[in-house]
């Protein structure tokens, strides 16, 4: 279906905006010729690949339901790089647990993972003190540090110790949320139809819909992506257009959310796909939302906390960036964090946070945008890539075929990349249509390297 500007979503976002106040980068890759953008877009993302594990493992355990054999080593004083995964069979989002090596001592140190896709869990290094599993840390000793992430790989982490190590690549040694091996209480008529489920915040009645892989494994950990609509959409929006494209491309693998924005103050609650204003302003309980929703997700579903991940476009992209800033893997102000953000035309309207902790981040903008003009997606992309550690250099901007760049000098694991094409105001680069842009896929690609 062809998604086109709609009168509505322009006067709308013009009413809300009018309140609202060095090694060059190179081109990853260039596309076909470009198209005007659409409405409202929704999308996700899942994993995919095998893990990887940063040195040996020490006593590895057996795999997970699909995965084979974690190989075992003998306990490491530091784990090297290895340029591809050490993987134990193919494993499915999670390689199952193994168990931590010889008791005493310190853990060792964890190396650089390899390329090897997404990750759902982190591979182990060295030995831990007393470990257990690397799903329950083990009690004992000093938590083991993990090394650099590859870029297409996950963090290898060190041996369990007395508490959660966070490593340099932002991923927790504990990547299993409470609904890990429970029964949830969200029963299978209330997902994966595409309607609301009811959500109390602060006293006042939000909702958001729910998607679940039909293979549900409550012993394996998924991926989660938050889905955040556009001005004058709404949850049914973003379960409409499959999360942003990102759904039919995650094989099972990933739990998808769609929250649901305020009109104003005002819960929106319109019953048919897409509601007049109904956006994400600054405040109005939003985060808590975000909060809320994690929380009851995590809370009945196995959910791997490492990979959390938002995406959003137009409104939805402002509280997705939002999203990154205020609530990043590694952050304080809550119990969970997204790894990475994927956006899509975008202008800060959601709040005023400034990045400080890293994330991954990936943003598309047409240079003929005419809502958010174009020159504020730069903006925006040089603060994160501040962030991110990132070399600035202002990204080639398209002339008539699309031009996507990872900045060059960002910290290991936070791969920052910004999309240009010649278009409008779309979340579906070149085309405007969710069928046949390349963006849903570029977004794929970029979130599987976290």
């Amino acid at each position: 279906m062809k998604k086109t500007i709609s009168a509505i979503h322009l006067m709308g976002l013009a009413a809300a905006f009018a309140s609202c106040s060095n090694t060059a980068a190179t081109p990853d890759h260039t596309g076909g010729t470009t198209g005007s953008g659409g409405t409202s877009a929704q999308g996700g993302s899942a994993s995919g690949g095998s893990t990887a594990t940063g040195g040996k493992t020490a006593a590895g355990g057996s795999g997970g339901s699909s995965g084979g054999t974690v190989g075992t080593g003998g306990s490491s004083a530091s784990g090297g790089t290895t340029s591809q995964p050490v993987t134990g069979g193919n494993s499915s989002p999670t390689g199952g647990s193994s168990t931590g090596g010889a008791s005493g001592g310190r853990p060792g140190t964890g190396g650089s993972s390899a390329l090897g896709g997404s990750t759902s869990q982190p591979g182990t290094g060295g030995s831990s003190a007393v470990g257990g599993s690397t799903n329950q840390p083990g009690t004992g000793g000093n938590p083991a540090t993990g090394g650099n992430p590859g870029r297409d790989g996950g963090p290898a982490t060190g041996g369990a110790g007395g508490g959660t190590a966070i490593d340099s690549g932002g991923t927790s040694s504990s990547g299993q949320s409470a609904g890990c091996g429970k029964t949830s209480a969200i029963t299978s008529s209330q997902y994966n139809n595409g309607n609301p489920i009811s959500i109390t915040v602060n006293g006042s009645q939000r909702r958001y819909i729910l998607n679940v892989p039909t293979n549900y494994d409550n012993t394996k950990p998924y991926k989660f992506i938050l889905g955040i609509h556009a001005l004058n959409s709404n949850d049914k929006s973003v379960y409409n257009e499959k999360y942003y494209g990102l759904l039919p491309l995650s094989n099972n693998t990933v739990i998808f959310a769609a929250p649901n924005g305020v009109n104003g103050s005002t819960p929106c609650s319109g019953t048919g796909v897409g509601d007049s204003n109904c956006g994400w302003p600054a405040g109005n309980n939003n985060m808590e939302l975000m909060d809320a929703v994690v929380k009851q997700v995590t809370d009945n579903f196995c959910v791997d906390t490492n990979h959390i991940y938002a995406t959003g476009w137009s409104y939805g992209a402002s509280m997705s960036y939002e999203v990154g800033c205020e609530r990043p893997l590694g952050g304080t102000k809550a119990n969970w964090g997204v790894r990475a953000i994927a956006i899509y035309a975008v202008r800060q309207m959601s709040g005023s946070c400034k990045p400080t902790i890293p994330i991954g981040y990936y943003l598309s903008h047409g240079t003929n945008d005419s809502v958010l003009g174009y020159d504020g997606g730069v903006s925006l992309t040089q603060t994160r890539a501040v962030a991110n550690g990132c070399t600035w250099a202002t990204p080639p901007k398209a002339s008539g075929s699309h031009i996507c760049t990872n900045l060059s000098g960002c910290k290991t694991g936070y791969a920052t990349e910004f999309c240009s094409f010649v278009g409008d105001h779309t979340a579906y680069p070149d085309s405007g249509n969710e069928s046949n842009s390349w963006g849903p896929a570029e977004v794929w690609k970029f979130l599987g390297q976290f």
